[in-house]
């Protein structure tokens, strides 16, 4: 249709291809020639012309909208396990995986400020320090591909906030970019890593302003589901421990009897001593992004493990999602309040335009399930995964009120779409209403903790 929309335009513009016609007759240059060359002179007119007008759309689109405020949460990059299978062989995990592949200076904080002791470490750190692995490492640390992965994934960002959209400057400044992390080595390297790929022009830089990552205490965290503060989600975490004994999903009980006839020799579902799917991805992935050994028969577990260690993890976050990530999504609320106001107003709020936080795949799965966008992916959160919500303004209305302003969501890169708003934007209103749905502050979650579970 826009092909014909230009049909009169050109019919002025063949007038020119007359001239040519005559000029070239007096040249004698050939006909097939001369049909040549007016064909492929109407398809470059015609080919110049849609996509000047594609250009245009798409530029008076981005002109009729405003960029505010982004919050990104990540899962950390690839590391050593946290558990390995006990009954196959251990692999040696080589202690210069260790070594940094971002050289960047950072600084911790607390969140009021003041300076955290980067020597303190936090209690699963030691636990999992204490716990060494074949080749003497320790559990659950960031590796150099894991700070590779995060690496790019700050270029990622680069390239959409810096380059592309303009909206952040290409010098870090804390007053424009926030960063807050879990306080675990894996999601503060993760978060230097992050900074490293969107700031600086090379991993190797290392004599950087220190980039300032913001530090919660772990029995006050509320980026991931703590147990730690929470007594009735401890309770539930040995419920779903125990999920092969409660499930009615025959696939997925066939396939963990299978697994554990192959590692066990007993397909026998047993409390305590089943292997689950969360446990076994664990350790082969870690196998697996590391270049290590995965034995050959439990090759074919890995292609549907990934859907049934989301099962298991699910379990533990539907069961109660406002103990799982309710006070986060209090939280998300009240950053895009503040950042509402900051932009609807004329009031001097200092809000960051960023905000990132750095935490962890039982963080991400739960805001799945919160967003209800487990069901379309029904899959683990990959390791460097992401979710990024973007808030925008449209600007063809004069009016600041929260309608006129609208969330894009991400994840892993990828733009989805609310189940309460498919295929369209989700206006501010609408996305409160969400969040609202299972959000909750100290007060309500702390009831929340000390119920009876049963």
């Amino acid at each position: 249709m826009k092909i014909f929309s230009y049909f009169f335009d050109y019919k002025r513009r063949f007038k020119r291809f007359e001239n040519i016609l005559f000029w070239n007759h007096s040249r004698k240059i050939k006909g097939p020639f001369l049909v040549k060359l007016i064909g492929l002179s109407t398809v470059a007119i015609l080919t110049f012309n849609l996509f000047n007008h594609e250009v245009y759309a798409k530029n008076k689109a981005e002109a009729d909208e405003k960029l505010t405020s982004v919050i990104m949460i990540t899962r950390h990059g690839a590391r050593t396990p946290l558990k390995i299978v006990s009954r196959l062989d251990e692999v040696e995990y080589p202690s210069d995986l260790l070594l940094p592949f971002v050289k960047a200076k950072y600084r911790l904080k607390h969140l009021d400020g003041s300076d955290f002791d980067h020597d303190v470490l936090s209690y699963y750190d030691e636990l999992n320090l204490r716990n060494v692995l074949k080749g003497g490492i320790g559990r659950g640390q960031l590796t150099k591909v894991g700070e590779r992965q995060m690496f790019d994934l700050g270029r990622r960002v680069k390239h959409r906030y810096i380059d592309e959209l303009k909206f952040l400057s290409p010098n870090y400044n804390t007053d424009e970019f926030y960063t807050r992390s879990t306080h675990y080595r894996r999601t503060i390297n993760s978060a230097k890593s992050v900074l490293a790929g969107i700031y600086l022009v090379s991993p190797n830089i290392d004599n950087n302003d220190p980039f300032i990552i913001n530090v919660q205490l772990l029995n006050e965290e509320v980026l991931f589901p703590n147990a730690i503060n929470c007594s009735y989600f401890a309770e539930m975490f040995k419920f779903v421990e125990t999920l092969s004994l409660y499930s009615k999903n025959v696939e997925y009980i066939t396939n963990l009897n299978r697994l554990n006839e192959i590692i066990r020799g007993s397909s026998e579902i047993e409390n305590a001593k089943n292997i689950t799917f969360t446990a076994f991805m664990d350790d082969m992935r870690a196998r697996k992004v590391h270049g290590l050994h995965v034995p050959s028969d439990l090759e074919e577990f890995m292609s549907v493990g990934d859907k049934y260690a989301a099962m298991e993890l699910t379990a533990e976050t539907e069961h109660n999602i406002k103990i799982s990530c309710g006070r986060l999504l209090n939280l998300f609320k009240e950053n895009l309040v503040e950042s509402y106001e900051k932009d609807s107003s004329n009031k001097k709020i200092k809000s960051p335009k960023f905000r990132y936080y750095s935490a962890h795949d039982s963080t991400l799965n739960a805001l799945l399930v919160a967003f209800g966008l487990f069901d379309e992916y029904k899959s683990w959160p990959p390791l460097g995964a992401d979710i990024t919500i973007e808030l925008w303004k449209k600007l063809d209305n004069n009016q600041d009120l929260p309608r006129n302003y609208f969330v894009r969501i991400y994840y892993c890169g990828k733009r989805v779409f609310l189940p309460e708003s498919l295929n369209k934007e989700c206006d501010l209103e609408s996305f409160f209403k969400i969040l609202e749905k299972n959000s909750v502050d100290k007060h309500g979650y702390d009831l929340l903790c000390h119920k009876k579970f049963n």
